[in-house]
């Protein structure tokens, strides 16, 4: 029920009570924008030619022609002894890795944000689920609330006086302006996920502009 919760010893979830079950976790490489790929070394992504990244996946052992024969262990199938198949899968927080080039933050709901500097004056916001997966929740909203500059005094704007962020309508990106800023440059973001959630701070200092991983 709460995948996020891992320990090194049997027991009861500290959130809903259910009996832990073992789970295998290994570190494999992969790609920041298709994280279902899985590779054992370096190298770069099929798809895109972008870098491969270390993430944390689950490792499970399926029967080829049984899919419910699932082992946390290698072995063979109880049904026909076919060897099992390791199959990977995303885990909560298992990857951690900026997608944009940005700072890649987790915030007190599990959730993740990603601010990048690509150009002089604009900054684009970024939303992950617990999987690291880009979207933007129902009720999302984000304003930048203070600047600082090369001179690096800044003063907390009020509501009325933020700079919200605007969602582009051709990806799950938002964006926000701030004529005239250069670098070095530090930016204070107030975001709210949920209609029905706190608004949350995170601070981005930027020493160069962001740029895409290759």
């Amino acid at each position: 029920m709460h995948p996020e919760v891992v320990t090194d010893t049997a027991g009861a979830c500290p959130i809903c009570q259910m009996r832990l079950v073992a789970v295998r976790l290994e570190s494999v490489w992969s790609c920041q924008l298709h994280p279902d790929l899985t590779k054992f070394q370096a190298g770069r992504c099929p798809i895109d030619g972008r870098t491969l990244v270390r993430m944390i996946k689950a490792v499970s052992f399926t029967c080829p022609v049984h899919p419910k024969v699932n082992d946390v262990n290698p072995g063979r199938c109880a049904i026909d002894k076919r060897p099992l198949v390791a199959t990977y899968s995303l885990r909560p927080h298992g990857d951690h890795n900026p997608k944009h080039g940005g700072l890649f933050f987790m915030a007190p709901n599990n959730w993740h944000v990603e601010v990048t500097y690509p150009s002089a004056g604009l900054f684009r916001l970024y939303v992950y689920d617990d999987y690291s997966r880009p979207f933007v929740p129902n009720g999302f909203g984000g304003r930048i609330i203070s600047v600082a500059g090369a001179a690096g005094k800044s003063a907390e704007k009020s509501a009325d006086a933020a700079t919200p962020f605007t969602r582009k309508p051709s990806a799950p990106v938002l964006e926000a302006r701030m004529p005239g800023l250069a670098l070095p440059a530090t930016i204070a973001v107030k975001v709210r996920f949920q209609a029905n959630e706190p608004e949350y701070r995170f601070d981005f200092p930027f020493l160069d502009y962001s740029k895409e991983p290759r």
